[in-house]
């Protein structure tokens, strides 16, 4: 008692501010549950050493996807030859560098097939990799032959697998994934005495595992689709598979394709919209009619035309691709009538794309940058029929005659 009345009048004149009592209750509240925290943390730190599990800041999903072919065994007559597998990987992870849309490449890369080549080995390799858009793992598939990555590419979804490797010194081997369909190839396209093309169609043989290879030179114009049912002779219409290369280069700006030319030019003085001006669709008009071939690379095809309303009340369309010179013609209503088709293109010669039009409606002669004719039109003329030479006058002033 003698305390507690001494700590009364020592404090008498004191006041307490308002809520201090309070104050004093929760910081002895939040010392206690730091304590709480602390004794719960190392419980479940002790529960977790002895089970064996880790407690650790939650993670990003590993790479792992449902592709098939990470998880196959290895087919191919060289999917036994671990010399071939083993540098095949080598080549894969010492080349690897993310592309743009690639974060992450550190999971295990897989051999799904390896074979001979009449260039050599070649070894398809699957990966899950994580993009830089989405933390989804994706596949990423490609082929290595001749000691270097030949190509890949990440399967994003929505995105169709173009599952084609072209290689080889010639660029002559095809290594081509049926990817559940069949493999449909095709070279050396006949024109007949109609002037229609004609394709003879095999199916490509994969031999169980699902990959053809192929070997057929550049010049006779391969074409590969991937069907259920194979294509008849005189069908243009299938999307052809397009390997690496025939996207053209990668890089920002590519050259204009066949002859350079990029406008669009009259070659008469009537100048009336005709339908088949917003369609553009002349090319898919002339392969209906088995005129026009694929047109498998980028560069097959010109970016110019050259437009002409004919005296027989006809449209022509005149443009470049796989290298000849073409001529769809319409009727005036905007449908589909016939197409021809021209000689080569000659890049360096006097008058390099021409195309004669059906009976006596003459030829359109075309030189971009020239005057052309006795009247002198600029960049094509269309010859009247029975025409043997062509005055074209150059930017220098002069001017010469080209046989027609």
């Amino acid at each position: 008692m003698e305390l507690k009345e001494a700590m009364e009048a020592a404090t008498a004149d004191l006041d307490v501010r308002p809520g201090f009592v309070g104050d004093v209750m929760a910081g002895a509240r939040r010392r206690h549950t730091r304590k709480l925290l602390a004794v719960t943390a190392a419980v479940a730190l002790l529960a977790g050493v002895t089970t064996g599990v880790v407690l650790t800041r939650s993670s990003e999903p590993p790479l792992l996807t449902d592709d098939e072919r990470l998880t196959a065994a290895t087919s191919g007559d060289l999917a036994s030859d671990r010399t071939v597998v083993e540098q095949a990987l080598r080549v894969w992870q010492s080349t690897q560098k993310a592309p743009e849309r690639i974060a992450d490449f550190s999971a295990p890369a897989h051999v799904f097939w390896a074979g001979q080549t009449p260039s050599g080995p070649a070894v398809l390799i699957v990966q899950p990799v994580r993009g830089t858009s989405t933390p989804t793992p994706m596949t990423l598939v490609g082929l290595v032959a001749g000691n270097e990555v030949v190509d890949r590419e990440m399967l994003v979804d929505g995105e169709r697998e173009r599952g084609i490797y072209r290689f080889g010194a010639s660029q002559s081997t095809t290594v081509v994934l049926s990817l559940g369909q069949t493999v449909y190839w095709s070279q050396r396209p006949v024109r007949g005495e109609d002037g229609r093309l004609s394709r003879q169609w095999q199916a490509a043989d994969t031999g169980g595992s699902g990959v053809a290879v192929v070997s057929a030179q550049p010049a006779d114009r391969p074409v590969f689709v991937r069907a259920d049912t194979q294509p008849a002779a005189d069908d243009f219409l299938r999307e052809p598979l397009m390997a690496k290369q025939d996207y053209g280069p990668d890089t920002a700006f590519k050259p204009h394709p066949g002859l350079g030319w990029t406008d669009s030019v009259w070659a008469t003085d009537k100048h009336d919209e005709h339908p088949q001006m917003k369609s553009m669709l002349a090319h898919r008009d002339m392969q209906r009619a088995g005129v026009l071939d694929y047109l498998v690379r980028d560069d097959e095809w010109g970016r110019w035309q050259v437009r002409a309303w004919l005296p027989d009340g006809r449209f022509a369309n005149v443009f470049e691709a796989n290298g000849e010179t073409y001529a769809a013609l319409y009727r005036a209503n905007g449908t589909f009538d016939s197409g021809v088709a021209g000689g080569p293109t000659r890049k360096t010669a006097p008058l390099p794309a021409r195309v004669r039009l059906p009976g006596d409606l003459g030829t359109v002669v075309a030189d971009f940058g020239f005057r052309i004719g006795p009247d002198r039109r600029p960049d094509v003329w269309i010859a009247p029929a029975g025409t043997t030479e062509v005055r074209v006058e150059r930017a220098e002033g002069d001017s010469v005659q080209v046989p027609l």
